[in-house]
């Protein structure tokens, strides 16, 4: 066996271990966040279910200072008499997805089926001390302590909550939103452009808080030293050196609505050109709508990533078999017409037809100037009319 085929081997096998031990890192978790639950239930008693780092998680996001040394027992007498103090103030970085849930638990008698809702989202809950997931006769759960349940329906009328329930929704929205069109900000653009959308100051320190928590529940963003970035964004520093690379080029200014709608966890913005490939996909080779629509997300995500014509047809014409040249030729008219129509982030949220018919607008001769006597004098009457069109000056401009 050569060299290339021994490391070949122990590559492979590498990878299966990594395979294997994700799966089984998976299963623990599995069973770590549906083990068989009884109900009803006191705080106690579910904060018992925790290991001691589990509990030591809730102490940091309850921000309780002191209490790093004490053992399980002592650590879950303090969690009940904070979790309880501090009830009102744990949801106050949450948006209203969050917030609804928990009262729709509490409204539920405490206790209701656990919507499709990821891994990352148990062990966020996991971390409050008030939401607890289980299972119930075979099915999964998700519930809340007895003794909180009357006072979380309580929270539902807190103005004070609700208001902060609404501010950090639009925030969230809004931050995906710009993200989703312009895939890489600074914090100081991203706060900039929610003032010019709020029209009130936005709180720096405050509105860095509430994006990590929503970024810890469910992740949408890439955070780092780059900046903040849509996650599909794998190259953040390509986007922002294309930004630079046209200053002169403001940023296409979409309306409040639109990137609300554009923050909304799985959004997809499928204008005629997508639906296009969809339907084309669809039509003509054995694929579902449901897939075909995948397809044509990756297309546009590939678009935005810098990806030429010739890429995606590559993609494509490695995933499908055409049967004639025509029908590759009607696929390729439809990826460039597609790409053509998509929001890009290299060009600030601009289509290439967007940008291009800007273009031919700058490129247009200036418009003739407004008759004055002056200029008149300076025209023979039978010399061409400087307006261009072609006629004599006399029967033009020129006519008094």
């Amino acid at each position: 066996m050569s060299g290339n085929a021994v490391l070949e081997k122990q590559v492979n096998q590498i990878l299966d271990g990594l395979k294997d031990l994700k799966k089984s890192q998976e299963v623990k978790q599995f069973k770590k966040h549906w083990s068989e639950l009884s109900v009803p239930f006191t705080l106690n008693e579910g904060l018992s279910r925790f290991t001691k780092g589990e509990l030591d998680t809730i102490r940091k996001n309850l921000a309780i200072k002191n209490a790093s040394s004490l053992k399980k027992a002592e650590l879950i007498i303090l969690l009940q008499e904070k979790i309880a103090e501090n009830l009102e103030s744990i949801p106050l970085n949450w948006d209203s997805e969050r917030f609804q849930l928990l009262l729709d638990i509490a409204e539920s008698g405490g206790l209701m089926p656990a919507p499709h809702i990821e891994a990352q989202q148990i062990e966020y809950f996991r971390g409050t001390g008030i939401i607890y997931s289980g299972i119930i006769e075979g099915e999964p759960v998700l519930a809340i302590p007895n003794e909180l349940i009357e006072k979380v329906k309580e929270l539902k009328n807190s103005i004070h909550i609700r208001s902060a329930v609404n501010k950090n929704t639009e925030w969230i929205r809004l931050t995906g939103g710009l993200l989703y069109y312009y895939g890489t900000l600074s914090i100081v653009q991203l706060a900039e452009f929610l003032e010019k959308y709020l029209k009130h100051p936005v709180h720096l320190r405050e509105y860095l808080n509430i994006i990590r928590d929503a970024n810890s529940f469910r992740t949408e963003l890439q955070i780092n030293g780059d900046g903040y970035s849509n996650r599909r964004v794998f190259d953040a520093k390509r986007v922002i050196q294309e930004h630079q690379a046209r200053k002169s080029l403001s940023y296409y200014l979409f309306t409040k609505q639109q990137l609300l709608a554009a923050g909304e966890p799985g959004f997809v913005e499928r204008n005629k050109s997508y639906m296009q490939l969809v339907q084309f996909l669809a039509q003509n080779f054995e694929i579902t709508k449901e897939d075909a629509d995948q397809v044509a997300e990756e297309c546009v995500f590939a678009t935005r990533v810098g990806d030429t014509p010739e890429d995606l047809m590559k993609y494509l014409t490695g995933m499908f078999k055409f049967d004639s040249v025509e029908k590759l030729q009607a696929l390729m008219d439809i990826v460039v017409e597609l790409m053509n129509s998509t929001r890009e982030w290299f060009l600030k949220g601009y289509t290439s037809l967007e940008l291009s018919s800007m273009e031919k607008k700058q490129l247009k001769p200036l418009p003739a100037a407004d008759k004055d006597t002056n200029a008149d004098a300076k025209v023979g009457r039978n010399d061409p009319c400087p307006c261009g069109s072609g006629k004599k000056y006399k029967k033009c401009c020129g006519r008094s």
